[in-house]
């Protein structure tokens, strides 16, 4: 099966590149200059190739029946053609080929002029020319078989997709002619010349960078074979001493980190005790002059109190006297008896007591 799938991709590009000499040879003889007349930029023409392998396919049973061979090679080789024009004319909005002004045209995708030669080529390549093709391919190793084969298809698929991206951005150009094979050739070359030159560059570019990375790359690995080798180079013995050394600046550094911690924490917890001493201090101070206060306001009103008693006593004693006086005589006598007679009331005496 492997083998027969490479022998029609051989077949395939045997009568692509074929079909291209064949449309190339015919341009310069029309137009005097070469014209690339396939839709690739590699030389060749595939709608050949998928004709020679179709009618290969479907055609080879025929080879006995040269009528009934030219016949279907016609039909099939003619359908293929009428297809690709109109499909690539939708694609693309361009044409590669216009047969208005021949005779027996239809739509000028196709003509009897150029159908008849297909017939004729389709009969003597399925009857000659594939049974000879066939015997090379087939002697040939199969690793060289396959190794050719994969090369073919990476170049054709390269091919394909840069052509394809490169006709497609001239979709929406309008040509002069109806056949645009010619100026669509001019514009791929120059397409195709301004991306190579573009790939040239960034090529150069690319190159220049890896040439920058690579000196980069050689110098570290030159910085670190020298790191390497001097440390290669030292006794075990200085090897020890060095990391005796670092062992004992690492701890020394440890101990110089432990101190100034501590120191910070003993003059974090002075300043907390200062701090919290004054503020002791200006809270008893607030205490004591509270208490003063009070005391003094106190003692300002008990004498107060006591004066406004001894006052109140005095004038009730007045009061009685005169009362007395106002009184009978029994009165006037006693209160002349008793000149020093006093009245105090209850309050006073239960103070005396």
């Amino acid at each position: 099966m492997l083998q027969e799938i490479e022998l029609y991709i051989l077949l395939f590009f045997t009568y692509s590149f074929a079909g291209w000499l064949m449309e190339s040879v015919g341009g310069i003889l029309k137009v005097k200059k070469f014209v690339n007349r396939g839709f690739l930029i590699g030389p060749y023409c595939p709608v050949y190739g998928v004709g020679v392998v179709i009618i290969t396919i479907l055609l080879n049973r025929y080879t006995d029946d040269i009528p009934v061979l030219f016949v279907l090679s016609t039909v099939i080789c003619g359908t293929l053609e009428y297809l690709t024009s109109y499909v690539m004319e939708k694609l693309f909005n361009a044409r590669w080929w216009d047969y208005k002004n021949r005779k027996f045209n239809i739509n000028g995708r196709i003509c009897l002029e150029t159908l008849l030669p297909f017939g004729i080529a389709g009969s003597v390549i399925l009857c000659i020319i594939n049974p000879f093709f066939e015997n090379i391919y087939l002697s040939i190793p199969d690793l060289y078989r396959h190794t050719i084969t994969i090369v073919l298809c990476s170049a054709f698929a390269i091919d394909f997709i840069i052509s394809f991206r490169i006709i497609l951005s001239f979709k929406g150009e309008i040509y002069s002619s109806r056949d645009n094979t010619e100026e669509i050739g001019e514009k791929v070359k120059d397409k195709t010349e301004e991306a190579l030159m573009k790939a040239s560059s960034n090529v150069i570019v690319f190159g220049r960078r890896l040439k920058l990375k690579e000196l980069k790359f050689q110098r570290k690995v030159k910085y670190t074979r020298k790191n390497v080798s001097t440390t290669i180079l030292e006794t075990p013995r200085e090897l020890a001493e060095k990391i005796n050394k670092q062992r004992i600046a690492f701890n020394n550094k440890i101990v110089e980190e432990k101190e100034k911690i501590s120191s910070k924490i003993k003059q974090k917890r002075a300043e907390y005790e200062l701090k919290q001493k004054e503020q002791k201090q200006i809270v008893s101070s607030i205490v004591k002059n509270k208490k003063e206060l009070f005391e003094e306001i106190s003692k300002n009103k008990i004498d107060n109190t006591m004066k406004n008693i001894k006052l109140t006593s005095e004038e009730f004693t007045k009061q009685v006297r005169a009362n007395f006086k106002k009184k009978s005589i029994l009165r006037n006598r006693l209160m002349n008896a008793f000149p020093s007679l006093e009245i105090k009331n209850l309050k006073d005496k239960k103070n005396k007591k």
